[in-house]
């Protein structure tokens, strides 16, 4: 490893997008450096739902277990009469849950709701044990890069100049921060110029604790307030104004009196923790890197918050390109395995950003409708999501140029399988680029037993060997064994699976019964022919392969010297 590439990564921005690309580096060995320009930590609960994929990375990162204890249920709205504010209207679910299956065992977990400010605290907890503090008052004003790394100009307390060396950069700077600029990228969207929305976190005293709570006034605003069970009258009020823009509510007391002239005049407040204002922007980049500056998150595509698509989309950006700079960090693999980054997010977030703004355009419609109406609440296309992409297990890769698949992309072209980028395939048998299934019911030979997800790690790739226990694949079963283990050391682990039993031990593998052929099964393997499957650290299929030809040929996409 050159001089030069020891210095850490630069992340600039610690939302949630930095914090996770931060704690996947560090977890790699590769070390990082997080600035923030806020002088102090964010206290607004902003994005709060957690979807399905992201539940997985945080099991994949160890923050499962934290961020269950904290959050809470999504609770059922309830919608009511205006004037008066008082008389229920309505009460339905947002979004149904979906049972979970063996394949997908995080569908239907009750607890997705925990604000971004405490989601945040989770995050820098685990970075802080492995010694990496946040730099507030800290922010990048401009940067410069060569062959060898980037030299960026930081701008501390507000005054002071110095400058950071860094291997990498990622900006995790948000919509208004300069990394995008700096890179070329363009902000291509709309803003909605005749909405606004005002979001605030307080102590209140008067709506109800058991429901996420709505009033509508048809052809103006609705007004949320959804208890957030940080404390017993914590609540997020949201004015959402549909060609009514509330900028001037910023103000706490003109907040305070436009609820009790339009909503409810009896609600006592105690205590205003944070009031932000939001202009629906819905825009993406043209591109997502530059050398070795990236962007992630909201720097890289912004959008409405319905279908809380935006901090899991952000989440899942980092964990993407975390592992690939990982990668060329440790020169196990040459730079151009980042640009794979842009490849596989950009169709992502295109689609995503459609899918978000159809909701938006659904709600607007709702709220737009003729005064004197009432709102159901429940009228489907407005307040209720159908979308099951919205779980955001659908998302894959098929298209990319560093996946392999020897069955071949099913007759689509290129541009057809990025068509279906975030609806994905339901129902069809997985492929390269799909997410990796979870199985449970692996049984090893001293009767302990465990599931996939339990066994990939974010930090390697696991060669999943579904050994069909035929005689004449057992030489093609060892020539499988010996290309892994002629890869760099600590690239790779090796699972071998059996359909009847415990499968032979062989030296660098972990053997497992597949008692219930759940593993077979969500894998597609129904023929009897040795299939390999590699999972990449972000816990994507990479490949699908019959043979040692095949491993090869998989990891010459990812790694240098194959």
């Amino acid at each position: 490893m050159a001089e030069l590439e020891r210095n850490p990564v630069l992340i600039v921005g610690a939302g949630p997008a930095g914090l996770i690309a931060a704690l996947s580096l560090v977890k790699q060995g590769i070390p990082v450096r997080i600035i923030e320009k806020l002088p102090t930590f964010h206290a607004s609960s902003r994005g709060n739902g957690a979807q399905p994929r992201s539940l997985e990375i945080y099991r994949f990162l160890g923050l499962l277990d934290d961020y269950l204890h904290n959050a809470t249920p999504l609770l059922e709205m309830r919608a009511y009469k205006l004037p008066g504010g008082t008389e229920p209207l309505k009460t339905w679910r947002v979004q149904e849950p979906i049972p979970p299956t063996p394949d997908r065992p995080i569908l239907g977990n009750a607890k997705i709701m925990l604000g971004q400010y405490r989601l945040e605290g989770i995050f820098r907890d685990h970075l802080a044990k492995h010694g990496v503090q946040i730099e507030l008052a800290t922010e990048l004003v401009h940067f410069e890069q060569d062959e060898h790394g980037v030299t960026a100009t930081l701008k501390r307390n507000g005054s002071e100049i110095v400058e950071a060396r860094a291997a990498y950069l990622i900006g995790a700077d948000g919509a208004k921060g300069v990394i995008r600029k700096l890179i070329g990228a363009t902000f291509v969207g709309q803003t909605r110029d005749e909405d606004g929305q005002v979001w605030a976190d307080v102590e209140l005293e008067g709506p109800a604790h058991d429901y996420w709570n709505l009033w509508t006034q048809p052809g103006r605003f609705n007004v949320s307030m959804r208890p957030t069970g940080d404390t017993p009258n914590h609540f997020q009020i949201g004015i959402v104004g549909i060609d009514f823009d509330p900028v001037e509510l910023t103000d706490p007391k003109k907040f305070v009196k436009f609820i009790e002239e339009n909503v409810r005049p009896d609600f006592k407040f105690l205590e205003f923790k944070s009031v932000t204002y939001w202009k629906p922007n819905i825009r993406m980049v043209d591109k997502l890197c530059s050398g070795r500056a990236f962007i992630v998150g909201d720097a890289a595509h912004v959008h409405s918050p319905t279908g809380a698509q935006g901090l899991n989309t952000s989440v899942q950006d980092s964990f993407n390109l975390a592992w690939k700079i990982a990668l060329v960090y440790k020169g196990l693999a040459l730079p151009d395995l980042l640009h794979s980054y842009e490849a596989e997010r950009l169709p992502v977030a295109a689609q995503m950003l459609a899918a978000t703004t159809a909701l938006y355009e659904r709600l607007a419609a709702y709220t737009r409708a003729k005064p004197g109406g009432q709102p159901t609440g429940s009228k489907p296309g407005t307040l209720q999501w159908q979308n099951t992409a919205l779980t955001q297990l659908e998302i894959n890769y098929r298209w990319s140029p560093i996946v392999f698949d020897v069955d071949g992309t099913g007759g689509l072209d290129e541009e057809a399988l990025k068509e279906r980028a975030y609806t994905g395939y339901p129902g069809e048998d997985v492929h390269a680029g799909d997410r990796a299934p979870d199985a449970p019911g692996l049984v090893d030979a001293s009767g302990d037993e465990t599931c996939l997800h339990d066994i990939f790690k974010p930090t390697i790739h696991t060669i999943l060997v579904f050994s069909p226990e035929a005689d004449d694949t057992d030489e093609q079963s060892k020539s499988v064994l010996q290309a892994v283990q002629s890869l760099p050391k600590d690239v790779s682990q090796v699972v071998v699976l059996g359909r009847q039993r415990v499968p032979e031990l062989r030296d660098g593998t972990a053997v497992y019964h597949d008692t219930k052929g759940l593993a077979f099964d969500a894998y597609g393997v129904k023929h009897d022919k040795l299939t390999v499957v590699a999972v990449r650290p972000d816990a994507y299929i990479g490949a699908v392969v019959r043979d040692a030809q095949g491993v090869k040929a998989y990891f010459s996409r990812i790694l240098s010297n194959v």
